[in-house]
């Protein structure tokens, strides 16, 4: 299972969100060069970055940062999300040296662009970010624009439009930032209707105990944000299970 230390950018800084809440932000210290510095030396080859302003705007709008911040840790392997909606968003990720791309408000509302780049650039850079919240019949409903708006769809419905995907990266908001544990009955069910999807969980890991659950659930990885910024466990802890 590969683990993705996760930074969060607004304003330039590492941030946090509780159940994405653009209003309950918490900002930490740590600089985004010297977090990405931190993980690579803990032993961390890939992490997962948002920019949450983008996500916000609906466009890119940290690329040019993000790619100064990548020439100074070429060791690591960056996937990139937050407001990418257009072709030019992807190649300025790209071309800023972004390992793949994360595409959230976009696969639900263009598949048909968001296939092309499947097409175009492989499976293996494109990431579908599917955000959810389950609704009273345990129906895993998707969350778009920065989570801000809740759609009638499901992510079933959103991923019978990709039959090419290979990773999807989920989240329920109702755990992200909470550190109460992550959806492992989401990423069970996920399993048993897309088997062919490689699952990346993200949201609500707060124990080594979290990771260990996910990890002989048999997901491809996840994604670690606020864990290790609190100080629950670090990095090489998680890459320990």
């Amino acid at each position: 299972m590969v683990i993705y230390p996760a930074i969060d950018l607004r304003d330039g800084k590492c941030v946090r969100l509780y159940k994405g809440d653009f209003a309950q932000t918490k900002i930490y210290d740590e600089t985004p060069a010297n977090m990405l510095t931190e993980f690579a030396k803990s032993g961390a080859t890939w992490v997962h970055m948002v920019d949450l302003d983008g996500a916000k705007a609906g466009k890119v709008l940290q690329a040019e940062f993000i790619g100064q911040l990548l020439k100074n840790n070429t060791q690591l392997k960056i996937e990139v999300g937050g407001g990418i909606r257009t072709t030019s968003d992807v190649e300025a990720l790209f071309g800023a040296g972004v390992s793949r791309v994360v595409v959230g408000s976009i696969s639900v509302s263009n598949p048909t662009l968001v296939n092309e780049w499947i097409d175009k650039y492989g499976a293996d850079k494109i990431v579908l970010a599917l955000d959810c919240s389950l609704d009273s019949n345990n129906i895993p409903k998707i969350r778009t624009h920065g989570w801000q708006e809740e759609s009638t769809l499901s992510i079933y419905d959103v991923l019978a439009n990709y039959p090419k995907a290979k990773y999807v990266l989920c989240t329920d908001i109702a755990v992200d930032g909470t550190l109460e544990g992550p959806s492992i009955n989401l990423y069970q069910q996920m399993q048993e209707r897309c088997p062919q999807i490689e699952i990346i969980a993200s949201g609500g890991v707060g124990t080594l105990a979290d990771v260990t659950t996910l990890k002989k659930l048999g997901v491809h990885g996840v994604v670690i944000g606020k864990a290790i910024y609190e100080g629950k466990f670090t990095v090489s802890e998680a890459l320990g299970i």
